[in-house]
C-alpha cells in the first residue's frame, strides 16, 4: 500500500545530515524513509498540496494514546479509571508534546515555512512528533513504535510525580465544574478560516447558550484548548 508520493522522498537522502539526525532521534535506520519525510512536512512548506502530516498526525495521535493508556495501566494496578484518564491527558497535552519535540530535535530536520515567525514559536513540532509516531507505526509496527515512545518519550521526558500536581487538562476541569454548578458546557466551532494560506479555527466556549470566551488556533484541539484556559480565568475556577 503507497501512503507518499514518488518526489517526496528526496529529503532524507542516506548520509545527508538531516538523515543522520533522523536516526538519532529515532534511535534505528529507517525502512520507508518517504513516510518520516511526510510526516515532518507542514502545511507551511506548501500551502498549495495536500502532501502534509496531518492525516499522519491523525493516526501518531491515537497511536501515541493507546502507548500511553497501556504504559499507565500497566505502572499503576490499583488507580481508577479517573486517575489513568487525567494522567494521559496530561501526557499528551499540546504543550508537554511540543516540548518534547523541541528536545529531541524535530524542529532542525522539519519543512515548514521558517519565515512565518508565527510558526516558529507554534504547536506545529508537537503535532509533528505525533506524525512521526504515526510513521514509525507504518513502517516499524506497533511494538517499536511503543519501544520508541518510551525510550524516547516517557523515560527521559516524563515526570509522572511532578504531572501529579499539575492540573493541565483544564477541558476536563472546566467540564466538572459545570456539572457541579448544574450548568451544560459545549466547545462549540464559530468560524473556520484562512489566514495568510493557513488554516485557522475559532473555537467557543459555550456556556447554557452563551459564548463566554473563544479562541483561534491552527486546529480545533488546540483551540478547544486555549478556550478552555481562558473560560477557566474567566470564571475563576480555582
Amino acid at each position: 500500500m503507497r501512503f507518499v508520493p514518488d518526489f517526496i522522498a528526496n529529503f532524507f537522502t542516506s548520509g545527508s545530515s538531516v538523515y543522520k539526525e533522523l536516526q538519532t532521534i529515532l534511535g534505528y535506520t529507517p525502512g520507508n524513509v518517504a513516510i518520516y519525510e511526510l510526516a515532518l512536512c507542514h502545511r507551511s512548506n506548501n500551502i498549495n498540496s495536500s502532501e502534509n502530516n496531518e492525516r499522519l498526525e491523525f493516526l501518531g495521535d491515537a497511536i501515541l494514546g493507546a502507548i500511553i493508556g497501556e504504559h499507565l495501566f500497566t505502572k499503576y494496578p490499583t488507580k481508577d479509571e479517573g486517575y489513568l484518564t487525567d494522567m494521559r491527558s496530561k501526557i499528551v497535552n499540546r504543550k508537554t508534546l511540543n516540548h518534547i519535540a523541541l528536545k529531541i530535535g524535530l524542529k532542525n530536520i522539519m519543512k515548514f515555512n521558517d519565515q512565518d515567525y508565527f510558526l516558529r514559536d507554534s504547536m506545529i513540532f508537537g503535532n509533528a512528533l505525533e506524525a512521526l509516531i504515526g510513521a514509525i507505526y507504518i513502517d516499524k509496527g506497533y511494538a517499536r513504535t511503543r519501544t520508541f515512545v518510551r525510550k524516547r518519550i516517557l523515560l527521559p521526558f516524563v515526570d509522572i510525580e511532578l504531572l501529579e500536581n499539575m492540573e493541565v487538562n483544564t477541558k476536563n476541569k472546566l467540564i466538572g465544574w459545570a456539572s457541579k454548578q448544574g450548568k451544560k458546557v459545549d466547545f462549540i466551532l464559530i468560524e473556520e478560516k484562512v489566514e495568510r494560506g493557513r488554516k485557522r479555527f475559532v473555537v467557543g466556549v459555550q456556556l447554557d447558550d452563551v459564548v463566554i470566551c473563544k479562541s483561534t488556533a491552527g486546529n480545533k484541539k488546540e483551540a478547544s484548548k486555549i478556550a478552555a484556559d481562558e473560560a477557566i480565568k474567566v470564571l475563576a475556577i480555582q
